[in-house]
């Protein structure tokens, strides 16, 4: 026990009484005298604006707190409690009868386990005595109960959260129709502004559906194995050779040159962090390089539904090794959520704004021709019927009928039949000096 007095605050519902409480306290003092502690009493609360002053201003050193205060003001106040005094100990009060929702969440607020308030005053004790010292006291009959109770909801919760992730799975079925209209405007609007239909092209913008997602995959495999990094230190943190590894550069953090710590700049977590991140998209980017494309469009899709997995708490079916950290899952779905936003932004810009960017050697852009699919091929035209000189032009497409080119000399649209040319794709079009 304390040297010091032990200062307990006391948060009671009205229903108890004053008559009730005075008693209770009366008899917790004369248990502390006999246990040759010394106790004082911070204050009692019966709501939780006086709770919360008395949090911030008695700072107690022990907090009991009954549960049944109305709504779930009782976990507000032990969750404030935990963050003002984590040094704070907190025993929950609950009714013979615990409430599992209850007593589960003031668990998960801070506090280091629950006692029934109606049992013996000593029994009471015996539990402040185990907080006190830093132990859970969950008294083994009630926690049975509160798992029992909790078990029907936790079943019913996981059989919804694995509907919530087959109708996500679903809902991308009407997903792909609208990234197909989506793609479909961005064409008509890009070539329109040059004075090209889609059907003279002949080709179904929606049908570029497939090159969009694989983009987005893509971009997951490259770039998504970042948010395993610390899961994937903390795993190899745990290994003989990465125990080895981690304590040399703790010894390496030691490091000072001219009075500047030099090795917590260059090997802190957040150094180390950076370095992880550089190798693993050094090595998909690599992979990505040298042909690998599928191996990364496939390590995206596993992203992808391992991230979907977290957001619909179903984590606990994804193998420790690619489990995200807790902390990481909001800011990657924010993060990709911002990333996708930014895209449309820079793309409408250059597909409204900025419009074709046709030059000799073909068709330049920063997002649209990548995003969209778009192309235009430098060729040379020949007039099977040698009416006509050669013409150099960037290919754009055609349908059944006639050949769409784009004259990047003089800046000008030419439809030519397609029964009487013939185009050979060149590298670049020469435009004749002025």
């Amino acid at each position: 026990m304390k040297t010091k007095p032990v200062r307990l605050l006391i948060v009671a519902s009205i229903a108890e009484g004053h008559a009730a409480i005075e008693q209770f306290l009366s008899e917790l003092k004369q248990l502390f005298s006999d246990d040759a502690g010394k106790f004082e009493i911070a204050g009692v609360a019966y709501n939780k604006r006086t709770a919360m002053e008395l949090v911030d201003s008695a700072r107690p050193d022990l907090l009991l707190v009954d549960l049944m205060l109305p709504a779930l003001r009782s976990i507000e106040i032990i969750s404030h409690a935990s963050a003002v005094l984590p040094d704070a100990k907190i025993l929950a009060l609950s009714p013979g009868d615990a409430p599992y929702d209850r007593v589960i969440l003031a668990l998960q607020a801070g506090a280091l386990g629950f006692v029934c308030k109606d049992i013996e005053t000593t029994a009471i004790f015996s539990a402040i005595k185990d907080v006190l010292r830093g132990k859970l006291h969950l008294p083994s009959k009630e926690t049975y109960d509160v798992l029992q109770q909790s078990a029907s909801s936790l079943s019913v919760s996981a059989r919804e959260r694995r509907d919530g992730f087959y109708q996500i799975l679903l809902s991308f079925i009407p997903m792909i129709g609208i990234i197909a209209a989506f793609i479909s405007y961005m064409w008509r609007e890009y070539w329109g502004q040059i004075g090209v239909r889609v059907t003279d092209l002949g080709v179904d913008a929606s049908a570029r559906v497939p090159e969009f997602l694989v983009l987005g995959l893509v971009l997951f495999g490259i770039f998504g194995p970042i948010i395993f990094i610390d899961t994937w230190l903390e795993l190899i943190k745990r290994l003989e050779a990465g125990q080895k590894i981690h304590n040399a550069i703790d010894k390496l953090r030691m490091k000072q040159f001219s009075g500047i710590s030099i090795g917590k700049m260059l090997f802190g977590v957040r150094s180390i962090r950076l370095y992880s991140i550089i190798i693993i998209i050094s090595f998909t980017m690599a992979i990505e390089y040298i042909g690998g494309k599928i191996i990364i469009i496939t390590i995206g899709e596993i992203i992808a539904i391992i991230l979907l997995l977290h957001i619909m708490s179903l984590e606990y079916a994804v193998p420790a090794f690619l489990r995200i950290s807790g902390s990481l899952v909001r800011p990657a779905v924010a993060t990709i959520g911002t990333l996708v936003t930014v895209l449309i932004f820079v793309l409408s810009i250059e597909v409204f704004i900025r419009g074709p960017d046709l030059r000799a050697d073909g068709l330049h852009g920063f997002l649209a021709p990548t995003v969209l699919d778009l192309s235009a091929r430098p060729a040379m035209i020949y007039d099977l019927h040698e009416k006509r000189e050669p013409l150099g032009a960037l290919y754009l497409g055609g349908n059944a009928d006639l050949y769409v080119l784009y004259d990047p000399c003089e800046k000008v649209v030419r439809f030519i039949p397609v029964g009487s040319a013939r185009v050979e794709l060149i590298n670049k079009v020469q435009c004749a000096s002025r």
